[in-house]
């Protein structure tokens, strides 16, 4: 049976994992999601319970393992993140969204660039706002490959409740469907949609 392994994450990265499991699992089939965070475990539980969605609970040393079986229930348009209540008090989400196109931040010295988007990512963490979502597009999807030196700033930044967003075209165009390593593929519908309802939008 499968497992998905969300320990040290915080919504909603469960929610957006055990949303990403269903829709991979045949109808009728089973896997497993592990969480050691209780709100998590209540959203998860608070959205599968909504969408008929069959599953079984245990907790044993403060990890909650959910088994969860695929029924008939379409639930890919389901937005995750709505059942999604913060457990990180001191963090607050402002409204506006980052846009990032590039592997590099700025014209100029390529190396630079490189630096400084690096720096920018990892500045973003210490924000006593942060963004709703962060998209990623065109080559600015490289950086949130498993091999991306920023990768663990990126999955840091989904345990704090913000929601990474990359263009699947751009992943497919740069053959990255099997290397990414945090957020959720989306289509352009969706990073327009996102774009247009957004009170701000930076583009570093």
């Amino acid at each position: 049976m499968k497992i998905v392994d969300t320990k040290g994450q915080l919504c909603p990265a469960p929610l957006i994992a055990a949303k990403r499991a269903l829709k991979e699992t045949p109808e009728g089939e089973s896997f497993q999601l592990l969480t050691d965070n209780q709100t998590s475990f209540n959203n998860v539980s608070r959205f599968l319970k909504d969408n008929n969605t069959f599953f079984q609970s245990a907790e044993a040393g403060g990890v909650w393992t959910l088994t969860i079986t695929r029924g008939t229930v379409d639930i890919s348009q389901v937005k995750a993140e709505d059942y999604c209540t913060d457990s990180i008090a001191h963090f607050h989400k402002g409204d506006f969204i980052i846009v990032i196109a590039s592997d590099k931040m700025g014209d100029g010295d390529a190396d630079l660039g490189l630096l400084l988007m690096a720096n920018f990512i990892k500045a973003l963490k210490d924000l006593d706002k942060l963004p709703r979502k962060v998209i990623f597009y065109n080559k600015g999807v490289t950086l949130v490959t498993k091999t991306s030196p920023l990768i663990d700033h990126l999955q840091d930044l989904e345990k704090m409740g913000v929601e990474l967003l990359l263009c699947a075209t751009c992943v497919n165009h740069y053959a990255l469907a099997e290397k990414v390593g945090a957020g959720t593929l989306s289509n352009m519908y969706t990073i327009a949609e996102v774009m247009s309802s957004a009170g701000k939008i930076v583009r570093p």
